[in-house]
């Protein structure tokens, strides 16, 4: 074949694969949200761990209660932080401290450990947030070759406008994500380092997260989330207001 016409064949084969049909890619990003969301209701344990250099430097133990699309509440276990709660209805957020009798309004992005945020945990739903478009790239996280999405927000409400979402398509589920402030500044990027089957629904169970902004980018700290079990609840609906929340 010459030259040409290979270049030729190469560039209507990138084409065509940079043009899949939007319903695809919202399949395929609804399949990656469900290994972060795979049941209607259930409490998570998990654990957050500062990682400075190689070593860990701190950690957080929480349950996370989970009800539908937009109702959770994380409860901290122990440490410093314990009997603090976050809970989440809609887009809304608050921190509820033991002994105040007000909830404390606050954003997803203020910080559950090193640079992960509450947002990080309790809400990151790609197909619901941003409409995304095939790019035709590849990227190489560990030993899986996985396939980049371009993700553009909906709404300005989305704490990051612009997301590059590297995903395996075979397994249908997210390899890495990197974040994008109005600027064009990467500010963060996620590893999913770990799954594992439940329920026969393929799940993450660690995730790595790098702050690229700030002191934590040139300390090479990175703050590894551990989601340690999975069990699917009936829970109380209000245990997802203030005062219930405080009664759990």
């Amino acid at each position: 074949m010459k030259a040409k016409s290979f270049a030729v064949l190469l560039g209507m084969s990138c084409a065509a694969f940079a043009q899949t049909p939007a319903g695809d890619l919202t399949g395929l990003l609804a399949a990656v949200d469900a290994t972060r969301n795979a049941f209607d209701e259930a409490v998570i344990t998990a654990r957050a761990t500062q990682v400075v250099g190689g070593k860990a430097t701190g950690s957080a133990d929480f349950d996370v209660y989970v009800q539908g699309k937009d109702r959770g509440l994380i409860v901290f276990r122990g440490g410093k932080n314990g009997g603090r709660k976050v809970l989440t209805s809609g887009d809304r957020m608050w921190l509820l401290v033991p002994g105040s009798s007000h909830p404390v309004p606050i954003t997803a992005n203020q910080r559950l450990l090193g640079g992960a945020s509450f947002g990080d945990v309790a809400r990151l739903r790609f197909s619901e947030d941003y409409s995304a478009k095939a790019t035709g790239e590849r990227d190489a996280v560990g030993d899986r070759d996985c396939r980049v999405l371009e993700l553009t927000a909906k709404s300005s409400r989305v704490s990051f406008p612009r997301v590059r979402l590297s995903v395996d398509e075979k397994a249908r589920t997210p390899c890495r994500v990197r974040f994008f402030l109005a600027s064009g500044k990467e500010a963060r990027a996620v590893t999913f380092t770990k799954f594992r089957q439940q329920a026969g629904k393929t799940i993450v169970a660690e995730m790595e997260v790098r702050e690229l902004l700030g002191s934590a980018s040139s300390s090479g700290t990175l703050t590894r989330l551990e989601y340690r079990d999975y069990r699917k609840a009936h829970l109380d609906p209000k245990i997802f207001t203030p005062e219930g929340a405080r009664g759990l």
